[in-house]
């Protein structure tokens, strides 16, 4: 059909923000030339809803539709959780913006995330000043702003201090998925800032840390409640050898939660000798704490309660190291793989050391000196390690736990501050000393230093003692250890008890203190119908008659000292301490003392048992020979009792 017109459509038009809309009629449109905003009229009377005005959405807005969400048109759009479920019913309607406000990532922030790594320095502190850094710092302003920060999953680049003020909470998307790299050679990459901002970096703009963390603030001002959580951090191959900063410092901080990052740098180096003497400077977390006392108030300015938990520590010098007033530093469930120390305590310039530091849980892997190190220092520190796994720790560059000198070695764990415990800790080092049969095998100690080492594992070995046989070997540590060693010697007719007191004086030689009980089987016996008859006619008088003939019963007959009859079934658990064996028509007589306690040999089924208590012939001894060669004193069993189940559980005091 050929079109003969086409008639021009008139719209009103007119400028919305200064007169507004005008009601529109039936299909009539309307343009406000400012808002560039498109309208159509509508009535009741025709069907429609309402009488108002309804928008029509234009190229505008379809380029930018979430920028509907906050105008003044849409802000009452609303939302409400799982509306269209009958037994949600107590969930109410909120506004789109309050929703979305509820958390914030930093990509609000002008941060495109993207795996090719971009400089995001400036973005990222803008970002945490708004939320943690804003106003007044006891202003409502400042705790209404504080949101969790999101940081996307992309590759990140940081190239100076990221200061982190009260409160903030960083949250990644994990470890390897959220990726923040240092190219900044002489900065930490985040550092705890008190509420005036004051920080390590930033006061006097001077390079003496430890002035600078003095003047941070304590008490009510002070750096405080600091999460960082699932990510990746690390140096980048051009800074890690000269950066001597950290990449977290957590300075004069009041609850620092670490959990689940790794600490790295960004490719994995083949061998520990390119980083891991101790020589070197790169850490994963350093700790810092000033002022006060570790026994004074929390209030005054100490770097109190830092938790660090399922991180990962690779391929740095060091892992951990807190310095000076440190007070309850908890490190558990954390992987410490190729480093040159795994966890550090050390005094500040006064001598005054971390206290009360938990260790636990740990698996520390590939280092080449101690596993954790506390230095001398004016306090008792009381720290304990717990239940941690050490594997190739301390040996020098060359990792393996079988050396065959001192050189290059130490110990896994050095204590050199007074108070501290190691309570279950496994060490391959001592299963490969307890089993090696290499003459050339040196024991370089397990733990250095004052400490009182509990170990409740039960250990056991199987061995037949003929004339003696190794236990275990103890490594000497320059100090006085008393060896308190619960065990027991087991075999299918021995049963002995015992607690062993092992002194090893510093210079190797030892004394052995051994206190114990003693059963052996001697002889079954189980009366017959006879011997129950007999036994009927004897009731009363604490007598059991056994047929004969009997090889071992015969030998006792009389008086026999430190023999006992227990039972099977009733009498199980209990014993009767034998007066007197006699010899009688086919068999014996065997009277036992009422008083401890008394049998009733009538007892049907019961089977009874002739045992002695006392001493045996198999005893411990230590050989000294490795002393000065080895750097180890041998415990064994010596005898000539076959021994087939030596089991034993160790206390150290050193």
């Amino acid at each position: 059909m050929a079109i003969i017109e086409v008639a021009k459509i008139q719209v009103r038009r007119g400028q919305e923000l200064q007169t507004g809309i005008p009601r529109l009629d039936p299909g009539e449109f309307g343009w406000a030339e400012d808002t560039e905003n498109l309208y159509i009229g509508k009535r009741i009377a025709e069907g429609a809803a309402d009488d108002n005005n309804s928008r029509i959405l234009t190229n505008n807005d379809l380029d930018n539709i979430f920028s509907l969400i906050g105008s003044s048109v849409t802000n009452a759009i609303s939302y409400k959780y799982r509306e269209d479920v009958s037994y949600i019913s107590h969930a109410v309607s909120r506004k789109i913006q309050s929703r979305l406000d509820d958390e914030v990532s930093l990509a609000s922030f002008g941060v495109k995330p993207s795996f090719t790594a971009t400089d995001i320095t400036l973005e990222f502190q803008n970002a945490i000043n708004d939320l943690f850094y804003n106003q007044a710092w006891n202003s409502f302003e400042r705790s209404d702003a504080r949101r969790a920060l999101i940081i996307p999953a992309g590759n990140y680049l940081i190239n100076g201090a990221i200061s982190l003020p009260p409160y903030t909470t960083l949250i990644g998307q994990g470890q390897d998925i959220t990726i923040l790299t240092l190219t900044s050679s002489n900065t930490n990459m985040f550092e705890t800032m008190d509420a005036m901002g004051n920080s390590i970096s930033k006061i006097n703009n001077t390079s003496n840390a430890a002035a600078n963390i003095s003047n941070m603030q304590s008490g009510i001002k002070r750096a405080r409640d600091v999460t960082i959580q699932g990510m990746t951090l690390q140096y980048s191959s051009s800074t890690i050898a000269v950066n001597t900063n950290s990449l977290i410092s957590l300075d004069n901080v009041l609850n620092a939660n670490i959990k689940s990052v790794s600490f790295k740098t960004d490719y994995n180096r083949a061998s520990t000798t390119t980083y891991g003497l101790v020589t070197g400077s790169s850490k994963g977390i350093s700790i810092h704490g000033t002022g006060g006392s570790v026994n004074g108030s929390m209030a005054t300015n100490l770097c109190v309660d830092i938790s660090i938990d399922e991180c990962q520590f690779d391929s740095l010098v060091t892992g951990v190291v807190a310095t000076g007033v440190v007070v309850r530093p908890v490190i558990t469930n954390s992987m410490l793989n190729n480093l040159g120390r795994g966890i550090v305590m050390q005094a500040d310039g006064v001598g005054v050391a971390p206290t009360n530091g938990v260790f636990r849980s740990n698996r520390v892997e590939n280092v080449v000196a101690e596993g954790i190190y506390a230095s001398t220092s004016t306090n008792m520190t009381n720290h304990i390690s717990e239940n941690n796994y050490f594997v190739n720790v301390a040996n020098g560059p060359g990792l393996d736990d079988f050396v065959t000198s001192s050189t290059g070695a130490t110990s896994v764990i050095k204590f050199f501050s007074n108070g501290n415990t190691s309570i279950n800790d496994y060490f391959n080092r001592k299963t490969i000393a307890d089993n090696t049969t290499n003459p050339n095998f040196y024991y370089n100690p397990l733990i250095a230093g004052r400490v009182a080492v509990n170990n409740n594992t039960a250990v056991t070995t199987q061995t037949a003692v003929v004339t003696t046989a190794s236990v275990m070997k103890i490594g000497l540590n320059g100090q006085d250890q008393m060896l308190s060693i619960r065990y027991q010697l087991t075999n299918s007719g021995v049963s002995r008890k015992g607690n062993l007191i092992l002194n090893i004086a510093r210079d190797g030689y030892s004394s052995i203190t051994d206190t114990y009980n003693y059963i052996i089987d001697t002889a079954t016996v189980s009366p017959n119908t006879t011997d129950m008859a007999a036994n009927i006619s004897l009731s009363g008088s604490d007598s059991l008659v056994v047929s004969g003939p009997n090889a071992v019963l015969n030998a006792l007959v009389g008086s026999p000292d430190g023999y006992y009859i227990t039972g099977n079934d009733v009498y199980r658990n209990l014993s009767g301490y034998v007066n007197k064996i006699e010899a009688v028509s086919n068999g014996y007589k065997i009277t036992t003392n009422s008083a401890s306690p008394q049998f009733d040999y009538t007892t049907p089924s019961e089977l009874y048992t002739l045992v002695q208590a006392g001493s045996n012939n198999s005893y411990f001894v230590t050989d000294e020979s490795q002393v000065f060669d080895k750097n180890y004193v041998k415990l064994a069993v010596q005898g000539n009792t076959t021994v087939t189940n030596i089991e034993y559980q160790i206390d150290i005091l050193t």
